[in-house]
């Protein structure tokens, strides 16, 4: 019997939608015996030139400014620059996918998807397209596929806008959210908090900034210096040097003003085993 081939595609870049691509690869790599498939997963460097160095600056220093990205892009004009940017995207998703040779792309992002939307177009490519909306609720309609074969969205959030953005009701459907498969595992909580040195009961607030790391952990920070009891922060600051280091630099004077045994504080930047560090949360 031949197998059908699926590639599961992302960008490269430390967000969201990288971890939803490892979620269904791994979901879909469990069920290659009994389904009759061949899984195969790629990172794909996006051509977007400065624009993911633009994003990563707002999300961390400007969150806000999403709301404005997010009302440029309904536009029309917006949608068509898209588009047209897209095709620069092209060269490298085609040389992938004439060496996989897939009968199903699930693109985990959306600027991916809008070039295999060229890409099939432009060749004459046989492959069905699946296109992951990544954000649950705030929705940027730029994400939207209508092309696609099938827009995979997180709940009835996004059933419910995506006709408004061009997408047929028969083409998109709710997943729920996508989590990996070690997220499942069962494990020791009591071993997990002491892998972080906390030996006592006391309460452990889990910070996250995401992949990226956000400047408004900062705002959380001076609370920290206003606690009675004994507690203990687990800090997620991404990637981000700037926060780690602001982090650091309060854990620091927590020491100094002899409360470091009072208020536990782990900077973990970014962190690899989630499961265990929610643990222990």
């Amino acid at each position: 019997m031949v197998r059908k081939k699926i590639l599961v595609i992302t960008d490269h870049m430390p967000w969201g939608h990288r971890s939803i691509a490892r979620a269904i690869y791994g979901f879909l790599k469990t069920k290659e015996k009994e389904g009759g498939i061949s899984v195969e997963y790629a990172e794909v460097r996006a051509e977007t030139g400065i624009g993911n160095d633009i994003y990563t600056f707002s999300y961390r220093y400007f969150p806000l400014s999403n709301r404005l990205t997010r009302w440029i892009s309904i536009s029309k004009r917006a949608r068509t620059l898209i588009e047209s940017l897209s095709v620069v995207n092209i060269p490298e998703l085609k040389r992938l996918v004439d060496r996989v040779k897939p009968d199903l792309i699930i693109s985990c992002y959306w600027f991916h998807s809008h070039s295999l939307v060229k890409l099939r177009e432009k060749e004459n490519k046989k492959f069905v397209l699946w296109s992951v909306v990544a954000d649950p609720w705030t929705i940027n309609p730029a994400t939207f596929v209508p092309e696609a074969d099938l827009n995979l969205v997180y709940d009835e959030v996004g059933v419910k806008m995506s006709p408004k953005y061009g997408v047929n009701p028969e083409r998109i459907m709710a997943t729920g959210w996508w989590v990996r498969g070690e997220m499942y595992l069962s494990i020791d909580r009591k071993r997990a908090r002491a892998k972080l040195g906390i030996f006592d009961n006391r309460p452990v607030v889990f910070v996250g900034g995401g992949s990226l790391g956000t400047n408004s952990l900062a705002q959380l920070l001076p609370v920290l210096m206003m606690i009675k009891k004994k507690c203990a922060f687990i800090f997620n600051t991404g990637i981000d040097k700037l926060l780690h280091s602001m982090v650091d630099e309060y854990v620091k004077l927590l020491r100094r003003m002899k409360r470091g045994e009072d208020i536990i504080v782990k900077n973990l930047g970014w962190i690899d085993n989630m499961a265990e560090v929610l643990t222990a949360s």
